[in-house]
């Protein structure tokens, strides 16, 4: 089963997404907290929803310091090469010890691309692991579409 929180962008998803596992308290996951500097926005940390671990996930060009090693760009956001290894080994430890629902923020144009959480959602997939995500209401379709998503509910 596929739960998805969406809307457009800004409209609370990740608020949504935590709520919803505040509430139930079952399976495991991460939801991407915006880290704003004055008015622009910084980057984004993960932040696991089982412990409050925070791990930098993405940082504005503008503050990239050049060290750490990036794996995706997209606009002006580049990915931390690092944090998709963690999330990887941590998505095997989830299938290895059934952790269901693995809750994912945001599934979106890299995954469409084939990045980003694109072989992290396959894996779940394939290990018929429940799924709670948030999406864009503009991608819905084609994220569904690309996931052969057949039975979804929206929350």
């Amino acid at each position: 089963m596929v739960k998805i929180v969406t809307g457009r962008i800004n409209s609370f998803k990740t608020t949504r997404l935590e709520n919803y596992y505040a509430n139930n308290h079952i399976g495991d996951g991460f939801i991407s907290r915006k880290i704003m500097k004055d008015n622009l926005v910084y980057g984004y940390d993960l932040i696991q929803l089982s412990t409050n671990k925070v791990i930098p996930f993405v940082i504005r060009d503008s503050f990239w310091d050049g060290i750490k090693k990036i794996i995706y760009k997209i606009g002006p956001y580049y990915f931390y090469q690092e944090t998709f290894k963690f999330l990887e080994e941590k998505i095997d430890e989830f299938i290895v010890n059934h952790v269901s629902p693995v809750y994912l923020d945001e599934i979106g144009v890299l995954e469409l691309n084939g990045q980003g959480f694109d072989n992290i959602i396959r894996k779940l997939i394939n290990s018929k692991t429940d799924l709670c995500i948030t999406v864009r209401d503009d991608l819905l379709d084609k994220i569904c579409e690309r996931y052969n998503f057949k039975e979804v509910e929206i929350i």
